[in-house]
């Protein structure tokens, strides 16, 4: 009786550590969780010179976008790249437009997991099997950027975030299958065509909440 009551309580200690485990597996370091007030330390209410002023002015980039506009790179060429875009047009940068990491192996991603460099598949598992609706991949401008999660996880979880499918790989496809596609302005991962054309997240933008 002495042992059993033992083999118990064993047990039962063992199923309290358990849960507590798990729990700490599903923990992600906030210098690289994306939320909807920042990727990693970098916020939404940054200023050029708060990122100067904390990072230093040799990890700031600045960069010029033919549609976006200007933004500062921190640590560029790094895995914790991330690109600030401003609204405004010129010198002195106070406002942020959106926040976006878009580099192969960044480290950064949300509570959910989701980062740069999923495929299309994966995204949609993260997103609790919702499709995601993003503009067609053929378009001439914004090709591939989302338009919705349509109430998935990552919506739920995420409500701030968008970002870009890119095509990774297109195997055997029709040249008739595409030319009806192309005309489709948006289009959403469960089109049976992208069971042929290999898609995958490319970017991960935040906005400030309008």
């Amino acid at each position: 009786m002495k042992y059993t009551s033992l083999f118990i309580l064993s047990l039962a200690l063992f199923a309290c550590q358990e849960p507590k485990k798990a729990k700490q597996k599903q923990e992600i370091d906030p210098k690289i969780l994306i939320t909807c007030d920042a990727i990693g330390e970098i916020g939404l209410k940054e200023t050029h010179q708060t990122l100067v002023d904390r990072f230093g002015k040799n990890a700031v980039t600045e960069h010029e976008n033919t549609v976006y506009g200007h933004y500062s790179t921190v640590f560029e060429g790094d895995d914790k790249q991330v690109n600030v875009y401003w609204k405004e047009t010129s010198a002195p940068f106070k406002t942020v437009k959106f926040v976006e990491v878009n580099t192969a192996g960044s480290v950064y991603m949300t509570k959910d997991s989701v980062r740069v460099g999923l495929t299309m598949r994966q995204l949609v598992k993260l997103n609790g099997f919702m499709p995601v609706t993003f503009k067609n991949i053929w378009q001439p401008s914004e090709a591939g950027i989302i338009k919705s999660f349509n109430g998935g996880t990552v919506e739920t979880n995420s409500p701030c975030l968008t970002g870009f499918m890119e095509q990774v790989k297109i195997n055997v496809v029709h040249k008739d299958e595409i030319k009806a596609f192309r005309n489709k302005e948006w289009v959403e991962s469960s089109d049976p065509l992208f069971n042929r054309i290999d898609m995958e997240l490319s970017s991960i933008r935040i906005f400030p909440k309008q």
